[in-house]
C-alpha cells in the first residue's frame, strides 16, 4: 500500500479469446469453450487465485461480422451467472446500454446477480453508438446523440432509485422524458447497499454522470501525461457532485501482448501482421478512419500532412469524439514519422486504448509509474491471448507489484464495492 493508502485496482478483459484476431486459433483452444461454462469459471478462478478485483465483459446490441468467433454470441448475464457459484471474493463486471434496454428490468437483472453472488456484481454502464442497432428493437433510427446521453441520465436515476427502493427503501415516483416508473422493486437489498456502477465514457456528459453515481470511470488513455489530466477531470466531477474524490476509481483500459520477453512479444504481433491480410486490410481501414484519409491514397514514406490531421481532429471535436480526438492529437505531436511507420506502431492500437508489449518485469514497470504518477488507479486489462496470458499475470507480474507495495497480499472485502474502497485510499495529493 502507497504512503496514502491507496493500492492498485486490477480487472481483466475476458473478450471472447482475446482482443487478437487469431486468438480463437491458439492451440491452447478448440474454438468453442467460450460456449462452456467450464471457460469462464475457469479463468474467472484463476484470476482471483491472483486477487484480481474483477473480470471484465463489453457488450454490444447490434449484428456483428462473423470472420471470426467472438464472445458477442454468449449473453452477459448467462455467462457470469455460470461464474458465481465457483468463486467467491473476484467482482463480475456487467456491461449493459441505456439506449436498448429497460430500467426496470435491467435492475431487477442486475440485483438477482448481485444477490446471488453476495454482492459481488458492477453495472458497466454505456450509450450503444452503432447505428444498425436500431433495427433490432423495432426502430427506423438510431437516437441522436443528446436523446441517447439525456436517455442514459434519466436510465441510471431509475436504476439506482429502484435498487434503493428494495427491501423496505422508499417507492420509486418517477414520470420523466423516457420512462414512468411506479413502485419497488419487490427483492432484498444488495449487499453492496447497490451494486456499484462503472461508466465507460471519455465524453464531457458522461463525466458528469459519472461524477454523481459511479464508482469507476472506464476510459482509454495513451499516454501517461493524457491519463493525468484525465484523471485530475473525474476526481474534480466527483467533487463537483459533493462526494469525496477517492469516491469515483479512474480505470484506463490497457491492451497488452505478454511475454517471457519483449522479443517474444514483439515477434508475436509481427507474425499476426505478417500471416493475416485480413487485419492488415482492416487495421489500414481503421487508421484511414482515424485520420479521415484513404490510407492508399498517401505516401506511405511521407509523415501524414498536417492538414489531413488538422482536419479530422477539428471534425472529431464538432463531433465530440473525445477518444479520436485525443488519438488525433497524439498523433500530431508526436514525432514526424513516414506513414508506414505510423501503421507499425499503432497495429495493435486499434482498440483506442493504450498498449503495452513486453515482458513482465516492463509491465509492473509500467503500470506503477502510471499508477504512482495519478494517471490511474488501477487498469482493466485486455489481453491479445486470454487463457496464455492470465497465468503471466497471476504468476509473475501479480507478485511484482506486491514486492513493490501497490497491490494486495489477500483480499480485503469480500463485495465488489469494498473492493473499490480497498484501492481508494484517501487521494490526497488530488482532493486537495
Amino acid at each position: 500500500m502507497t504512503e496514502d493508502g491507496r493500492r492498485l485496482f486490477l480487472a481483466y478483459n475476458v473478450r471472447s479469446y482475446g482482443v487478437s484476431p487469431r486468438a480463437w486459433l491458439s492451440p491452447q483452444l478448440t474454438g468453442r469453450e467460450i460456449f462452456t461454462a467450464d471457460y469462464w469459471s475457469r479463468i474467472t478462478r484463476l484470476a482471483e487465485k491472483g486477487l484480481f478485483d474483477a473480470v471484465f465483459a463489453g457488450d454490444s446490441s447490434q449484428f456483428l461480422g462473423f470472420n471470426r468467433i467472438d464472445i458477442d454470441g454468449v449473453d452477459r448475464f448467462v455467462a457470469w451467472a455460470s461464474v458465481v457459484p465457483h468463486t467467491e471474493r473476484i467482482g463480475v463486471i456487467v456491461t449493459a446500454s441505456t439506449t436498448y434496454n429497460d430500467p426496470y428490468r435491467l435492475a431487477e437483472r442486475l440485483l438477482s446477480l448481485d444477490l446471488l453472488s453476495d454482492g459481488r456484481v458492477s453495472w458497466n454502464l454505456v450509450t450503444t453508438f452503432a447505428e444498425d442497432a436500431a433495427a433490432n428493437f423495432g426502430l427506423a433510427r438510431h437516437p441522436e446523440r443528446g436523446l441517447r446521453y439525456r436517455r442514459a441520465e434519466e436510465f441510471a436515476e431509475v436504476v439506482v432509485g429502484l435498487w434503493d427502493s428494495a427491501g423496505d427503501g422508499p417507492a420509486v415516483a418517477h414520470r420523466g422524458e423516457n420512462f414512468t416508473v411506479s413502485g419497488r422493486l419487490p427483492l432484498p437489498r444488495s449487499p453492496q447497499g447497490r451494486p456499484p456502477i462503472i461508466r465507460a465514457s471519455s465524453s464531457d456528459e458522461g463525466r458528469r454522470l459519472a461524477g454523481r453515481l459511479a464508482a469507476a470511470v472506464f476510459d482509454s488513455a495513451l499516454t501517461v501525461t493524457e491519463a493525468q489530466e484525465r484523471y485530475r477531470k473525474v476526481k474534480s466531477d466527483a467533487r463537483d457532485a459533493g462526494r469525496d474524490p477517492a469516491d469515483l476509481a479512474y480505470l484506463p483500459g490497457l491492451r497488452i501482448v505478454l511475454a517471457s520477453t519483449t522479443a517474444e512479444a514483439k515477434a508475436r504481433v509481427d507474425e499476426l501482421f505478417t500471416q493475416d491480410p485480413i487485419t492488415r486490410s482492416e487495421h489500414e481501414s481503421w487508421f484511414g478512419g482515424l485520420i479521415g484519409a484513404n490510407v492508399a491514397d498517401l505516401d506511405p514514406d511521407k509523415p501524414i500532412p498536417a492538414t489531413v490531421l488538422e482536419a479530422a481532429t477539428a471534425a472529431a471535436t464538432a463531433d465530440r469524439d473525445h477518444l479520436r480526438a485525443s488519438t488525433l492529437r497524439v498523433l500530431a505531436d508526436g514525432p514526424q514519422i513516414p506513414l508506414s511507420e505510423h501503421l507499425l506502431r499503432t497495429r495493435y492500437l486499434s482498440g483506442g486504448h493504450g498498449t503495452f508489449v513486453g515482458a513482465p518485469e516492463h509491465l509492473a514497470d509500467r503500470m506503477e509509474h502510471w499508477f504512482r504518477s495519478y494517471a490511474a488507479d488501477g487498469f482493466v486489462i485486455a489481453p491479445d491471448l486470454v487463457t496464455e496470458t492470465l497465468p503471466i499475470l497471476v504468476e509473475e507480474v501479480v507478485p511484482l507489484l506486491q514486492r513493490r507495495g501497490i497491490y494486495k497480499h489477500e483480499y480485503a472485502a469480500s463485495t465488489l464495492a469494498g473492493h473499490f474502497r480497498a484501492a481508494a485510499g484517501r487521494l490526497s495529493e488530488v482532493s486537495a
